[in-house]
């Protein structure tokens, strides 16, 4: 492993022990609810003072029709961390699936940009390590807010290290490629939502508890294969990753299908 990938593995890890230890002395419903208010609300600075305008700036300069390429570029090169937990979650349809994504999008759909598997309607799936250890009967265990990275669970934020061994570019390219790389991902889907995200800090009574609940319960729906129901939206406003999700979360405010570039 590249200096990156070893660097990544080793603050995740920090990370999640820094969680993971103050959890298993608490209890309620929230116990760590005193650390993540703070740092929620140094994430939502960082988001409204750094990342939102670099967002619309984005939304502006950046056609939409290049926005979904990179998107879709994106998605297809974290396809082996999917596939890779398809294959611990032993579901060998959808390990199927996704490796078909990945050929099909990185040949036909021209290093990915062009998301060609869905074209031919082939399924999707949306797995990380947090989910499959969820699978095996993991709890999820406290809440907890991570500095710029935002909502996770004492379970969850395992994903970090385990998906960064799984993805393959950490191994092959240098440090500032990998860091530009990341930055331009992270503005490019924060531009998708922008304007969501808006909303919902606009209509939120108390906006920590909808993120957390919000997050709560899509994590619970993904863990259970969509067999439980969330309340309302399926998914945190920080963690919308498709097409589909962005409508059902519009869905739920009556609001069309669409989402306009600032």
């Amino acid at each position: 492993m590249n200096s990156q990938g070893s660097r990544v593995l080793r603050s995740a890890f920090l990370v999640a022990l820094a969680g993971f230890l103050p959890a298993c002395a608490t209890t309620g419903p929230d116990p760590l609810e005193r650390w993540n208010r703070p740092v929620f609300s140094f994430n939502e600075g960082f988001y409204r003072y750094l990342l939102d305008p670099a967002a619309t700036g984005w939304n502006w300069v950046v056609p939409e029709v290049a926005q979904t390429g990179v998107r879709n570029f994106f998605d297809n090169m974290t396809m082996p961390v999917t596939l890779a937990n398809d294959i611990l979650q032993l579901k060998p349809l959808a390990a199927l699936q996704d490796l078909s994504r990945i050929l099909i999008n990185t040949t036909a759909g021209i290093g990915g940009f062009l998301d060609v598997a869905t074209m031919i309607e082939i399924p999707e799936n949306d797995e990380d390590f947090g989910q499959t250890l969820g699978r095996y009967g993991v709890p999820p265990g406290a809440y907890l807010v991570i500095p710029v990275l935002g909502p996770s669970t004492v379970r969850d934020v395992w994903k970090y290290p385990a998906d960064a061994a799984a993805t393959p570019y950490y191994y092959f390219v240098p440090r500032w490629v990998s860091a530009t790389a990341g930055a331009v991902q992270r503005v490019n889907f924060h531009a998708y939502i922008l304007e969501d995200v808006r909303a919902e800090r606009r209509d939120a009574i108390d906006f920590y508890v909808f993120v957390r609940n919000t997050y709560l319960e899509n994590r619970q729906y993904k863990v259970d294969d969509g067999a439980f129901e969330p309340s309302e939206s399926q998914d945190d406003i920080y963690e919308i990753e498709d097409d589909d999700a962005v409508e059902q979360t519009l869905e739920s405010r009556g609001e069309p299908d669409e989402i306009e570039d600032d």
